[in-house]
């Protein structure tokens, strides 16, 4: 509250200071400090921004200085000009508040505010020596005692690194997302603002932006760590005094991380399951998965999945909703799943570390969720280059134990070819339908190529492993099951593609995990 009333005061005093120069001034010369009058007031009532405020209370240091010497000589308008430095200081903490961080390679740097207040202090200098007026050099030797003082105030009160870390551990699964709270101890005896940067895609410092006015600083982090993400979690930190003249940039580990594989963790959750259903023990109900894969129970036809609409689809299972927006045809695909076993089709191969660890995490909880549903299941497991194992239903305890054995046999490989997304054949048989009912040379030879493509992808899917693992484990139990897909889409991706439509077409439930 009093400081509110010294800034009045300071205010009233400008333009009391304004009004007496356009008195005092000569006739010629009074328009001057009367057109600054009616500026400082507009800004008064109306402020457009910090920085305009700024220039403003720093400009009228100056000009004030001007405007008075004619009247009272050399020493006096330095004194006039005085209290025009708490506006100053009021305006440079203000555009300090709304400043926003500057890239910067050094350690610590003067801010941009403090170059450009020194260098209009310089240049007046300069000005004022040409024009031979000493009431203003005064004024320019008393902007940049000020300028200096406070420099060394916010060097002196502001360390190179300001805040210290208060570490915490923390142990988390690889991909698995979660919120921290951590400390920083302010170090700071001037106060100003501090910004947190995160160099890691997948962790974000909540908020960015704090205040260094209180002893302990508070800020969440929210983080999704990889498999291969650090020990210590860095964050680079850029801090600016309470006036805006010195950036200071550094880092700081808050944060030790040990991340568990998600592979480890799944065998973690197979172990227990297989050692709390071993005979003689109970299971218990309240082991929790981190993946949950549900199958219908009820009876009756259940909502799948859209898909573009082709000839012979019955009318009344268009979407109507989705038609619109996608301004064509989109169908709703209804499955039944009713007392269906189930076939886990498993591509083990992976394209690096991360995805073999996540192929792992997928197959061991997938078969747990089949096994504590008590549904059976079978296994078929290939890579890239052969099946692996294929197995007949399982009960849920050997279900689990085959998944774990089954999960050591993932091989990691460099796949040459790159895939924007896996073919669409639903659309592609769907474009041949219709092009099989117009007549004309241009359709008979789009609809030719259409065929070769369509062909050349059941080809290759025949030779890919992927078919001859899913067509033995089919062959060994019921007719008709739920296939549950677990894959990275890398080498079988065209197969997946062609198999998903040729066996949901013949009414298989078919399932992404």
């Amino acid at each position: 509250m009093e400081q509110k009333g010294v800034l009045f005061a300071t205010r009233i005093y400008a333009v009391v200071a304004l009004l007496a120069a356009a008195v005092l001034s000569a006739l010629s010369l009074s328009t001057i400090p009367l057109l600054l009058f009616f500026f400082y007031i507009y800004l008064w009532w109306r402020p457009l921004n910090a920085t305009a405020g700024l220039l403003a209370n720093y400009f009228l240091f100056f000009a004030l200085t001007i405007l008075f010497q004619p009247v009272v000589g050399t020493f006096f308008p330095l004194l006039i000009s005085l209290p025009m430095l708490v506006l100053v200081n009021h305006s440079l903490l203000c555009v300090a508040r709304s400043r926003q961080r500057s890239e910067q390679k050094r350690r610590r740097a003067p801010g941009r505010v403090f170059i450009a207040l020194s260098l209009t202090s310089l240049v007046i200098l300069i000005i004022s020596l040409l024009l031979d007026s000493h009431a203003l050099a005064l004024t320019s030797l008393l902007s940049a005692l000020y300028l200096g003082i406070t420099m060394r105030k916010a060097m002196c009160g502001m360390p190179s690194k300001p805040v210290e870390k208060v570490r915490v551990q923390q142990r988390m699964v690889a991909g698995a997302k979660e919120t921290i709270s951590l400390r920083l101890i302010n170090k700071s005896r001037v106060g100003g603002k501090l910004f947190l940067q995160s160099p890691y895609a997948w962790l974000k410092p909540g908020p960015d932006t704090l205040s260094l006015d209180g002893e302990e600083l508070t800020f969440n982090i929210s983080l999704s760590p990889p498999l291969a993400g650090p020990a210590q979690i860095t964050l680079t930190c850029y801090a600016i005094d309470r006036w805006g003249f010195s950036q200071s940039r550094f880092e700081i580990n808050p944060l030790s991380l040990y991340i568990i594989p998600r592979a480890k963790y799944a065998r973690w959750l197979a172990q227990k399951y297989l050692a709390e259903t071993r005979p003689g023990l109970l299971p218990l109900a309240s082991l929790s998965l981190a993946r949950k894969v549900s199958f219908a129970t009820r009876s009756g036809m259940e909502y799948h999945a859209s898909r573009p609409y082709q000839p012979g689809d019955n009318l009344k299972n268009i979407d109507w909703k989705h038609s619109i927006k996608l301004n064509e045809l989109v169908t709703k695909d209804f499955k039944s799943s009713h007392g269906q076993s189930a076939v886990m089709w498993v591509n083990l191969a992976a394209a690096d570390a991360e995805d073999a660890d996540k192929l792992s995490y997928k197959l061991i909880t997938t078969a747990i969720s089949l096994a504590r549903e008590n549904i059976p299941t079978a296994l078929a497991g290939y890579d890239h280059e052969a099946v692996r194992l294929v197995t007949p239903q399982l009960p849920p305890q050997k279900l689990v134990f085959s998944a774990l054995r089954l999960s050591r046999q993932i091989v990691t490989f460099t796949n040459p070819r790159r895939y924007l997304s896996p073919p669409d054949i639903a659309r592609l048989r769907a474009d041949i339908n219709r092009v099989r009912n117009i007549h004309g040379q241009a359709p008979e030879a789009l609809l030719r190529l259409l065929q070769i493509e369509y062909k050349t992808l059941g080809d290759n899917a025949c030779l890919n492993p992927a078919t001859q693992a899913l067509t033995e484990a089919l062959s060994q139990g019921e007719k008709k099951v739920t296939i549950v897909v677990i894959s990275q889409h890398n080498h079988d991706a065209e197969a997946l593609a062609f198999l998903s439509f040729s066996f949901d077409k013949k009414g298989y439930a078919l399932i992404k995990a």
